[in-house]
């Protein structure tokens, strides 16, 4: 290898370690084909991507060995998994300066997912590693992916199930506050809107659901600058936020508008 070689390809390694992921995970459930899936992922790489230094998507499927009638893991091979994923994906990402983006369980397979540069690919070193895992029927495969479509479309929750991520992180911080989530009470909402006639659709729309508006206000320099802020009594327990949030995200999205979170306050008996 030449002088030129050498300095070429160490600027190359350098500026893929400088690569600096934001890290946001969470998992969500969804329906694929009928059945439950699982998906667990790196939600803050929607921001950065794609990244163009890895163009490569690598999937690697593993058979579960002891599914339960859901496809799912049991509790008894849920750990022995873990185990065999924090292992894994340290010796798949070292072996190829590969960035793991997430997972998915379903139908009783579970699915790794990296991105990587080609260059630095080699069948033989994966299956080595592969290999040093008997206990797990595995197989892989490589899909050229420059945009990252497999992570937007496929990996990367929908509108609804975001809202269902976001719903549970407000839930799990309600509950180590003591809160009990079953019971009724107000719960504050807030939505936008670009234009003044689709917020005033989506006021007639929801007081017909039962809410009360709290206030209306207008900020010219957003992108959505008719703000509504709503209440309405219900229990936060998560399938009873989500069936509310899901029909105010599709009531806003509806009337060109985007719903943003809601709030309330801790009932603790």
């Amino acid at each position: 290898m030449g002088l030129l070689d050498r300095f070429f390809k160490k600027n190359t390694q350098d500026k893929e370690q400088t690569i600096q992921l934001p890290q946001d995970w969470d998992f969500y459930l969804c329906d694929i084909d009928g059945k439950v899936g699982s998906y667990f992922l790196n939600l803050a790489l929607i921001n950065i991507i794609p990244i163009a230094e890895k163009s490569v998507l690598l999937w690697v499927e593993l058979i579960l060995n002891d599914p339960n009638d859901d496809g799912m893991t049991t509790d008894q091979e849920y750990n022995a998994l873990m185990s065999f994923e924090d292992e894994f994906i340290v010796q798949i990402t070292k072996k190829l300066n590969a960035i793991y983006v997430g997972r998915l369980i379903h139908d009783g397979v579970c699915e790794f997912y990296f991105y990587f540069k080609e260059d630095n690919y080699e069948k033989q070193g994966i299956q080595q590693i592969v290999d040093k895992f008997a206990n797990y029927k595995i197989s892989f495969g490589l899909k050229d992916d420059p945009n990252w479509a497999v992570y937007r479309e496929s990996i990367y929750p929908n509108i609804y199930a975001m809202q269902s991520i976001q719903n549970n992180r407000v839930i799990m911080s309600l509950e180590k506050h003591g809160d009990v989530l079953t019971v009724k009470r107000p719960v504050e909402h807030w939505c936008y809107f670009q234009t003044n006639e689709g917020k005033d659709l989506f006021l007639t729309a929801i007081q017909k659901r039962g809410y009360e508006i709290i206030d209306e206000s207008l900020n010219d320099e957003s992108v959505n600058p008719y703000c509504v802020q709503l209440v309405r009594i219900d229990s936060v327990e998560l399938k009873s936020i989500n069936e509310v949030t899901w029909e105010l995200v599709e009531l806003c999205t509806e009337n060109g508008g985007e719903y943003d979170g809601w709030e309330t306050p801790i009932i603790r008996n």
